[in-house]
């Protein structure tokens, strides 16, 4: 064996063999790489999203401003939604393709969990961006996906998701990126935008947790209580104070 094959051989070891595969998954989150993807799903193994995540972004968006698409067909205001309650307001990636596993896990969640927000008079508004209205109808694909990470398939989805047309809004709120940033907002009793968080990647989004725990603080000290805990199923009774470690202790007996 000559000189020059000694030196393809060592070639060879030195780059691992040609082996392209990114030693980190996560390393090219948030830089847009691959056909039209905020970060990559590769390796996305199980789904969790962030406890700890306090307001991150304006509060001066225009948010309540905004009008989105209803199912329907009819214009609904952002502000008339949940006119003197909270409104929580979830700004999904949008039609990409293939659908994103992190919104669908993320309203999956919300439905699981919505008889805690609804305890502390809270609604939930979900916003779904399109680039074209002939984009509209990958919204029910994107509910399919969103029902086959629930226990039961066949529960409804008890808050409205509503079309972001031609981006108007994601522009407006400054998150556009392949269609948009994944963001949560909060809108107090009182029609102010109390809360935002834009996520840098894909998996970087509120907990259900950190959400409750946020709405909580746009209530009266005498309601900001929660009856009940996050769970994959049914929420169960514990009234204390909502805070991120209260909301996932086990409650009482009866």
């Amino acid at each position: 064996m000559n000189w020059r094959w000694w030196m393809v051989l060592l070639l060879a070891v030195a780059t691992g063999c040609g082996d392209s595969k990114p030693a980190d998954p996560y390393a090219n989150m948030g830089t847009g790489t691959g056909s039209g993807a905020y970060g990559s799903y590769y390796g996305s193994g199980e789904i969790t999203f962030v406890d700890e995540a306090s307001s991150n972004a304006s509060l001066d968006a225009g948010l309540t401003s905004l009008s989105f698409v209803a199912s329907t067909g009819e214009e609904r205001m952002i502000r008339d939604l949940a006119p003197g309650k909270t409104l929580v307001v979830v700004v999904t990636r949008g039609n990409t393709v293939p659908i994103c596993p992190y919104c669908s896990t993320q309203i999956a969640q919300l439905i699981s969990n919505y008889d805690a927000f609804r305890k502390l008079g809270a609604e939930i508004a979900v916003v779904y961006p399109i680039e074209t209205e002939n984009d509209s109808s990958r919204l029910s694909g994107f509910l399919d996906d969103v029902k086959t990470r629930l226990d039961d398939a066949s529960h409804p989805v008890p808050f409205p998701v509503l079309l972001d047309v031609e981006l108007k809004g994601v522009d407006q709120l400054g998150i556009r990126k392949d269609l948009s940033k994944p963001a949560t907002y909060i809108v107090d009793p009182a029609g102010n935008l109390r809360y935002a968080y834009v996520g840098a990647h894909i998996a970087d989004r509120p907990s259900v947790a950190a959400l409750l725990a946020e709405v909580g603080k746009s209530l009266p000290l005498e309601t900001s209580t929660v009856e009940s805990s996050v769970s994959e199923d049914q929420p169960a009774a514990s009234p204390k104070p909502v805070t991120a470690e209260t909301l996932n202790e086990e409650p009482p007996a009866e």
